[in-house]
């Protein structure tokens, strides 16, 4: 299984669960590397890659309306602001810690996913399309609700399937809260 050391540069993908393919590739820093978490890193003015790339007022009506991830093209993008992305073994989720340019703390972020698995570059997981974003007092709501509502109208995500994401999401607010 592979570790990292600090400063080492951990490759994170998302791994598209229609196709296997990756959505996206995103270069970060390793801060620390344990039994308990891996925490990344992502510098503002990092360059990753993307191919899910969907103006989000126009990711409703694209649910189902793309083509298979392994045929869509990458482009490179700019991160914009500093992240820590805490990754807890065998969880259905990530934490993110957003901040602005001056380093001030203004968001949590649980990205619903699979539980990450790490590989020779990095760490894989599958998205959820669900995310929880919380402010600095811990007040949180659900992100892309209506997105996630619609894949299962579609038949896309099962209504098991989007229970256990909904129990993740309550997860990530019961350990946030404290």
């Amino acid at each position: 299984m592979a570790s990292w050391s600090f400063g080492e540069t951990v490759v994170a993908r998302n791994i598209a669960r229609s196709d296997g393919g990756v959505t996206t590739a995103i270069p970060m820093i390793c801060i620390c590397d344990d039994d308990d978490c891996l925490a990344l890193y992502l510098p503002a003015g990092s360059r990753w890659l993307d191919n899910y790339n969907v103006a989000q007022g126009d990711r409703v009506a694209a649910v189902g309306q793309m083509p298979p991830a392994r045929e869509r093209a990458h482009l490179e993008r700019t991160w914009t602001l500093p992240v820590i992305r805490l990754y807890l073994p065998e969880t259905p989720f990530s934490a993110w810690l957003f901040f602005g340019p001056d380093w001030s703390f203004t968001a949590w972020y649980g990205n619903l996913e699979a539980p990450y698995q790490r590989t020779s570059i990095g760490i894989d997981s599958q998205d959820h399309t669900l995310d929880v974003v919380a402010d600095p007092e811990l007040r949180w709501r659900l992100k892309d609700e209506d997105e996630f509502e619609r894949r299962l109208a579609l038949g896309i995500d099962t209504p098991e399937h989007q229970a256990a994401v909904r129990a993740a999401a309550k997860l990530f607010v019961e350990r946030l809260s404290g």
